[in-house]
């Protein structure tokens, strides 16, 4: 699919799921990274302060100022734009982050989406504790058409649409269970009952 997709209005799904990703960044996925985000952090700093010094220091002396006040405030400056990160998730970031912080991400991520509980995992479909197994088949197909991950414009955008996919593929199994338990209410034919989502395995292939 070439080109990006045209922006979509917001849900009630969207909203959860955007509560989940920052629960699980704050309580999980940032403690896990913070000491390898804290090295690259110094890293960055180093390296632009380096920069910045460099550049401060040749105007100093073209100016031929004394103190070099220039090499000091640009110092300064391009240590702290080396430090910044996100402090909350993003997804810009996550599209940035190395392989190895995706992975990291995705597995915080899945655990955390396989515990969820139910009225959260259906509160992710838009959907209430009094919704039919019929209506959560519906909202999962509805979530297939829009974030299976083989719909995305691009590679960056295709990681996002994998990594939400995630998400709802995990609530999803966890409701199916609870539907079938007898915990949530249960509708429609047997055929249904044992239908775990067929788009479900594809996410396997994603990066």
């Amino acid at each position: 699919m070439a080109g990006s997709a045209p922006p979509q209005p917001a849900t009630p799904g969207d909203e959860a799921l955007t509560r989940f990703l920052r629960r699980v960044w704050q309580q999980d996925v940032e403690p896990l990274l913070r000491g390898e985000r804290a090295a690259q952090r110094r890293r960055a700093a180093g390296v632009g302060g380096k920069v910045a010094a460099t550049g401060g220091l040749l105007i100093d002396s073209l100016l031929g100022l004394r103190g070099r006040p220039f090499t000091r405030a640009l110092t300064v400056l391009g240590t702290s734009f080396g430090a910044m990160l996100p402090d909350v998730w993003d997804w810009k970031w996550f599209q940035a982050a190395s392989p190895q912080e995706q992975a990291t991400a995705r597995s915080q991520i899945r655990r955390r989406a396989a515990e969820l509980p139910e009225a959260d995992a259906l509160a992710l479909f838009g959907l209430s504790s009094s919704a039919s197994r019929a209506e959560l088949k519906s909202a999962w197909h509805g979530v297939c058409l829009r974030w299976h991950p083989d719909r995305a414009p691009d590679a960056a955008q295709r990681r996002e649409y994998h990594t939400r996919f995630i998400v709802y593929q995990a609530a999803y199994a966890r409701l199916v269970g609870a539907y079938e338990a007898g915990r949530l209410p249960v509708a429609g034919s047997d055929s249904e009952r044992t239908d775990t989502g067929r788009c479900a395995d594809s996410t396997r292939k994603s990066p």
